[in-house]
């Protein structure tokens, strides 16, 4: 019956003649003489309308709205608030709570010892429970019994237990639809057997308390988001429509009024189900409503639904407290742990050195670990040591009770901590496999490389080497992959050896399996991660060999080829310009090499060419080098002869003849080497000046070079002045040797003279004697002695 619908009634029937006439049952004061003129006094009034309509909620009370029938009890509002819920725990205070909770536990563990099967069996499968006939029958009875109001069963009169279960089924056998409804059918005959249907009086003073029984200030308002909710679903301009405003207050006003009626009508409804509240308010019946028939389809495994659930009840542990503990304590501080902080080295500084990259991941690891086994675990410790009410009731009270219960809670624990730890695990792979995927694309930048290609941040640097005559990544490829499947394997060693909980709560315990289980390297969900990582990396390998043709022209440099070239080209004659044109080039592709990328971003890694840049162009300064040392050398040996020649010359001309044939000789000697000698050394001291050009241009010479580039400058001016200075001398040793020649003359003429004399004297003498022809033939050989040196020294002087 609609609270609506009773409005009409109420009004009608509100007048207390019309209430004096049908109320013959119910106790009320006399009617006043009808002679009394005087109007009823407030009190015969009050309790005039109180004996009709007895009052339903407390006037005055410590809450705003608390039941008429709690005012003859002495109770705290705590336990007039309890009592309220469950008619069969009314009587019960908050002090007696602790004690009988106490007493459920016990029955309850005591039950449990009873029903723990052998140690060995774990599983529903390997012993079924033994149910008691009531719990057997009673599961489908509540599958097919229609769902029945509160407000209904509790307004029976309930019979006997024997009385309504009349109806007997097989629990083996299902039933069907149409026997479904034959027992809710016989269900709720059996109810109308005991339910009388609701007078005429009963539904006015339902009526009555709904709409007058219980005062607006007592009803909780209604929350503003259930308007705001109806609100949402009409169309905003039907809102500010101004032709609609009146309308919209109307209905708004309406669904107060609806609000109002129905929490009213709950109120009465449930201080109702209390069968003392009924009798003092003189309702014997309530209105009922129809009834709600629920089909369930044919379940066959119901039974063994049953029998595995409250196994799983025993020995499962899933409904502990401890569980959901461990669980809000999982998910409120470490849900968020992982073993590789990829936030972290996303914004940190990458690219790393694959060693750098290792050490990091590592150190992270050993910082998770180090929460996990000095946080996370003591922290459950502590929970299960504070709240050990929880679960001390498992343990064996006496040494000849059973330890399987609390081995198996334990056993439990162990696994939600090993789930944890594996989502904990498995989180950390998948962050480390997308850590990787933000490179998935690969790095084939097609046939030109474009460096704003790749701007997102790289991961790994790899460096350029040379091992002649290729070029080498440092390290290797191989090591590059090996490097990141051992960071994988590292979340998960560092995943295994956590102890158990139980550890931590019996330090004693002994055993092989004491730690928690995690992810192992050979599970299938592993490798996955790391196959989909490998193609990931596959695709990353391109470019790095791709880039290397940037260097293809440099072959030469690392093949050897050029220094051949060099070497060729030096056995053979060339001009200086020759050696500019070869310098030049040998620059130009120097400076060509120092202008390549020194970093190369390549999506996964960043290619390191500094080292290889600086190999390549170390060797062509190399080639370069030794050009220009060979026209160095070539330089100090042209300049060496130079200053050789000039000194030949300069020593040649300082000499002192001492003879007329070495004067002649040096004045012969000093008119070549001024008049020729000079002249050719000079071009070939504009050649030196050509060189000098050349060298200052390219080389960095030593001081002795240039201490000879200079002295070969300074000769020229030098020789002037030493065949000045000889020409001087040989003009005064000329002088000499006339003079000296003059006076020898002289005297060679005297002593030839005195021979003449001599050949004269032999001459006169016609006869001689045979001792003064001995004498004169010695006199003459010694004339002809003199006579020939005189010859001699003529021929030497003339």
């Amino acid at each position: 019956m609609k609270p609506r619908s009773c409005a009409p009634i109420v009004r009608v029937q509100n007048e207390s003649i019309y209430n004096m006439s049908h109320s013959k049952q119910i106790p009320e004061l006399p009617p006043l003489p009808e002679s009394s003129v005087v109007e009823p006094s407030e009190l015969y009034q009050l309790i005039q309308k109180s004996s009709h309509f007895p009052s339903l909620m407390q006037r005055a009370s410590w809450t705003l709205a608390a039941p008429f029938k709690e005012q003859p009890y002495f109770r705290s509002p705590s336990d007039s608030i309890a009592n309220n819920y469950t008619l069969t725990a009314r009587d019960l205070k908050l002090k007696d709570l602790q004690k009988m909770m106490a007493a459920a536990a016990k029955a309850k563990k005591a039950k449990q010892r009873a029903e723990s099967p052998p140690p060995k069996e774990y599983a529903p499968s390997e012993k079924k429970l033994k149910l008691s006939p009531r719990s057997t029958g009673e599961p489908d009875r509540a599958a097919v019994v229609p769902q029945v109001s509160i407000l209904e069963v509790d307004v029976l009169q309930t019979p006997p237990r024997s009385e309504l279960e009349v109806i007997h089924y097989s629990d083996i056998q299902p039933l069907t639809p149409e026997q479904q409804f034959v027992v809710m059918y016989q269900h709720e005959e059996e109810i109308n057997k005991y339910e009388l249907p609701p007078t005429s009086a009963d539904l006015e003073r339902y009526c009555y308390y709904i709409h007058r029984g219980i005062r607006k200030d007592m009803l909780a308002p209604q929350d503003k988001e259930v308007m705001e909710s109806i609100l949402k679903h009409l169309s905003s301009h039907f809102l500010i429509n101004p032709n609609l405003e009146d309308l919209l207050k109307s209905l708004t006003q309406e669904i107060q009024n609806d609000y109002h009626i129905w929490l009213m009508k709950d109120i009465v409804d449930y201080i109702l189900k209390d069968p003392e509240e009924r009798k003092r308010l003189f309702i014997h019946s309530l209105p009922r409503p129809f009834p709600k028939r629920v089909i369930r389809a044919p379940v066959p495994w119901h039974q063994i639904y049953q029998e595995a659930r409250a196994w799983n009840e025993s020995h499962l542990f899933t409904v502990n407290p401890m569980m959901l503990t461990l669980q809000e304590i999982w998910f409120s501080e470490f849900s968020g742990l992982r073993f590789v902080r990829t936030k972290d080295i996303l914004a940190g500084d990458l690219p790393l050195l694959p060693g750098e990259f290792e050490d990091l991941i590592h150190r992270h690891c050993l910082e998770a670990r180090d929460i996990l086994q000095n946080r996370w675990i003591p922290t459950c410790a502590e929970l299960f040591i504070d709240q050990k009410e929880k679960w001390l009731h498992f343990a064996p009270q006496s040494d000849l009770d059973s330890s399987q219960p609390i081995e198996e809670y334990f056993a439990s624990v162990a696994m939600l901590m090993s789930l944890q730890l594996r989502e904990m695990v498995i989180n950390s792979l998948e962050d480390l496999l997308s850590f990787f995927k933000i490179h998935e694309n690969g790095n084939d930048f097609g046939e030109i490389y474009h460096e704003m290609q790749f701007f997102i941040p790289q991961i790994l640097v790899l460096k350029l080497d040379v091992e002649d005559p290729t070029i080498i990544f440092e390290p290797h490829m191989k090591d590059c992959w090996d490097l990141i499947y051992r960071c994988f394997m590292e979340i998960l060693k560092n995943s295994e050896g956590l102890p158990k909980v139980q550890v931590k709560l019996f330090p004693e315990l002994k055993g092989e399996d004491l730690v928690l289980r995690t992810v192992q390297a050979d599970e299938s969900l592993v490798s996955d991660y790391v196959v989909r990582t490998a193609e990931i990396f596959d695709r990353n390998i391109v470019g790095p060999q791709k880039y290397l043709n940037v260097y293809r022209k440099y072959n030469d440099l690392l093949n050897k080829n050029a220094e051949q070239d060099v070497t060729d080209f030096l056995s053979k004659r060339h001009d200086l310009d020759d050696f500019v044109e070869k310098i030049d080039g040998l620059t130009k592709l120097k400076r060509e090499i120092a202008s390549l990328h020194v970093t190369v971003p390549l999506a996964m890694f960043c290619l390191d060419a500094l080292k290889l840049n600086e190999e390549l162009c170390s060797r062509t300064q190399k080639l370069k080098d030794r050009l220009i040392q060979f026209e160095v050398d070539e330089n100090r040996e042209a300049n060496q002869s130079i200053c050789n020649q000039y000194s030949i010359i300069a020593d040649k001309v300082s000499e002192m003849p001492l003879t007329t044939e070495e004067l002649v000789e040096l004045t012969a000697y000093l008119k070549k080497a001024s008049e020729v000698t000079v002249f050719k050394l000079r071009r070939e001291i504009r050649e030196a000046i050509y060189r000098l050009e050349f060298l200052l241009s390219y080389a960095d010479l030593p001081r002795e070079d240039i201490t000879l580039n200079s002295t070969v400058l300074y000769w020229p001016d030098e020789i002037e002045v030493i065949f000045d200075t000889s020409r001087l001398q040989l003009m005064n040793r000329r002088d000499q040797v006339e003079l000296s020649l003059i006076k020898r003359c002289s005297e060679f003429e005297v002593v030839l003279e005195g021979y003449n004399k001599e050949v004269e004297s032999f001459r006169k003498k016609e006869v001689m004697t045979i001792e003064e022809m001995k004498n004169n033939v010695e006199k003459f050989n010694e004339l002809s002695k003199n006579l020939d040196n005189a010859l001699a020294e003529y021929e030497r002087h003339g």
